[in-house]
């Protein structure tokens, strides 16, 4: 079994932040980050290069930023930039990035990724995902509810454009005329697909080289994504392969892990409220023991993030997983 880390990369832009989150998206039921951690942008910028720079020392399997946009309540550090900067300090270890799909224009997208495999080491990873948040979708004038068909037509296009070809595009969203892009990645990028639940899932496994699970979703209800994804895959002549995404901190002692997690998830984290199922919180010991369950129904990859916004215990248990983590389930 494989471990990599996807960072925090969405912080508190003032003291007011946390109210904010209340009121645009906890209110609302919907799925975003909590703003933790200092305020200070710089700083913040700092101390995400410590944490890209310590998952490669500590040998993480790979390294994955976010994306998010139109944020009113945080500073939200965008993928490409962040990534390009973290290629610096993270050597060898594979890396990716998250484009939230209805946000951007697929030529645009391709060109990023191409530029940017040019410079990372082979293969770069491409994750879409639809988005969430309202307010995002309104700030764009774009109507959630097109979500779905946005993500699927920016598929079909990136991940032709990203083979080198060249051709004319007259889509519902997307337009173009005799177009290729330069550069294009020598090793053909990987395409993940984040999906939550229904034809997202479905399009995963129609469209994409792997399903990035979504982290807030039960070890029950993944098991029948997995059987839905892994039907899809077949019927399609695919390759199926399951990232699952899980929220991550490990501690001395379980007591102490979740003395750490519980003021975050009281606070309203992500909105999810089933932490205690969902998560892989406590000692070394008990993460590899749920890994070792995932690992039995199916899941061979695996992408977490710390629940936490403290620096330093984040720092904290990534080398603890480092140690005691990632050793463990490399034979699972």
């Amino acid at each position: 079994m494989k471990l990599g880390t996807s960072l925090r990369f969405i912080f508190a832009a003032s003291e007011e932040s946390l109210r904010k989150y209340h009121e645009i998206v906890v209110d609302r039921g919907e799925f975003s980050d909590i703003p933790l951690g200092v305020t200070d942008v710089r700083l913040q910028a700092r101390q995400l290069l410590e944490i890209a720079k310590t998952a490669a020392e500590w040998n993480y399997g790979f390294l994955m930023v976010g994306d998010s946009h139109a944020s009113s309540y945080a500073n939200a550090f965008a993928p490409t930039p962040t990534l390009a900067r973290m290629l610096a300090v993270t050597g060898d270890m594979p890396v990716g990035l998250l484009y939230l799909a209805p946000f951007h224009h697929p030529v645009l997208a391709a060109e990023q990724v191409g530029t940017l495999a040019a410079f990372a080491p082979e293969p770069l990873t491409l994750i879409v995902g639809n988005g969430d948040v309202s307010e995002q979708f309104d700030a764009f004038k774009i109507a959630k509810g097109s979500r779905g068909r946005r993500s699927e037509e920016f598929l079909t296009v990136v991940r032709r454009l990203l083979a080198g070809e060249r051709f004319s595009h007259e889509g519902e969203f997307f337009q173009f005329d005799d177009l290729q892009i330069n550069p294009v990645p020598s090793t053909p990028a990987e395409i993940w697909v984040a999906a939550m639940a229904g034809k997202a899932v479905e399009r995963a496994g129609r469209l994409g080289d792997a399903w990035e699970t979504a982290p807030g979703t039960s070890p029950e209800e993944l098991e029948k994504q997995l059987e839905v994804y892994s039907r899809i895959c077949s019927e399609h002549g695919r390759v199926p392969k399951a990232v699952l995404r899980r929220d991550i901190y490990v501690a001395e002692t379980d007591e102490k892990a979740w003395e750490a997690v519980e003021p975050v998830v009281a606070a309203g984290y992500r909105g999810f409220g089933r932490e205690r199922d969902t998560s892989l919180v406590g000692s070394a010991e008990t993460v590899v023991k749920r890994l070792g369950f995932y690992r039995k129904i199916g899941f061979e990859t695996v992408l977490v993030r710390h629940i936490v916004g403290d620096h330093k215990l984040i720092l904290d248990s990534m080398r603890r997983i480092g140690d005691s983590v990632i050793p463990a389930i490399a034979d699972l």
